[in-house]
């Protein structure tokens, strides 16, 4: 048995396996994709059976987050409870926004603006090891929403910094630190995510997450193509770091052939 990783596929050949980048082919009857659904459409090419190609197709794929990760002197001080090294900082923190300002904040993104604040959920990793910044230092990551893939007028590249002042005043408004304690910020939208990660639209959870594509609109890990199964967050119970859309798609692959 052969184990290839870290090479780049160039098509998948359902029933059969992949096709590498170089020109190599690797036999495989099961072929589990944790791709997004745009991007295994891709690799399927004309081997896409035409109803499951016709979903994908239908499913919005356009992603809304931004995504700040910061270098701290100190860890957030909020004041609510303050200090800066607190059991809560060992958790996931969420900071709020009003009923009003998350539909304005929806509808600024889709009209390919700023919002005036956003949503954020906060995670900082030197709270539980000190080892991944230097000493006395700290990291922060944030994913929030919602922002715009595209804007209406110029590029990401042209608004980066006032999102990024945007989306850390959204959580300095609870913190007596902030800005004050960031030494340095990355900012990445959804066009970002995109390119680095290679999520489709930037689209974290692999497609559009209300009512009318989640549940039993979700796509199956099974496929209708022969050997094909998908494990990613495009499937039931959609993102999330929860591992369940793996153990659906090795649920199915143990139950055989149908």
């Amino acid at each position: 048995m052969a184990v290839a990783t870290g090479v780049p596929v160039a098509a998948i050949v359902p029933g059969q396996g992949v096709m590498l980048e170089s020109g190599e082919g690797i036999k495989a009857p099961i072929v589990v994709s944790n791709a997004d659904p745009v991007a295994t459409l891709r690799l399927l090419g004309q081997g896409a059976e035409p109803s499951w190609r016709h979903r994908v197709e239908a499913l919005p794929i356009t992603g809304c987050t931004l995504k700040l990760n910061a270098a701290l002197s100190e860890l957030p001080n909020f004041k609510a409870r303050p200090g800066t090294r607190e059991p809560h900082h060992l958790a996931t923190i969420n900071t709020p926004i009003s009923k009003r300002e998350w539909k304005s904040c929806y509808a600024a993104a889709r009209a390919g603006k700023l919002p005036e604040r956003v949503w954020t959920e906060i995670y900082l990793q030197t709270a539980y090891d000190p080892s991944v910044a230097p000493e006395g230092k700290h990291v922060m990551s944030v994913f929030s929403q919602y922002v715009p893939y595209a804007f209406a007028e110029g590029s990401w590249d042209d608004h980066r910094e006032a999102a990024g002042k945007m989306g850390l005043a959204s959580i300095a408004r609870f913190c007596s630190n902030l800005p004050e304690a960031v030494i340095a910020m990355d900012v990445l939208g959804p066009p970002d995510i995109e390119s680095r990660v290679g999520l489709t639209g930037g689209h974290i959870f692999q497609g559009e997450c209300l009512p009318p594509y989640m549940w039993s609109n979700r796509l199956e890990p099974r496929t209708t193509m022969p050997g094909l199964f998908l494990c990613g967050a495009c499937t039931h119970p959609g993102g999330s770091v929860i591992a369940i859309n793996g153990r659906n798609a090795a649920m199915e692959i143990l139950k055989g052939e149908r």
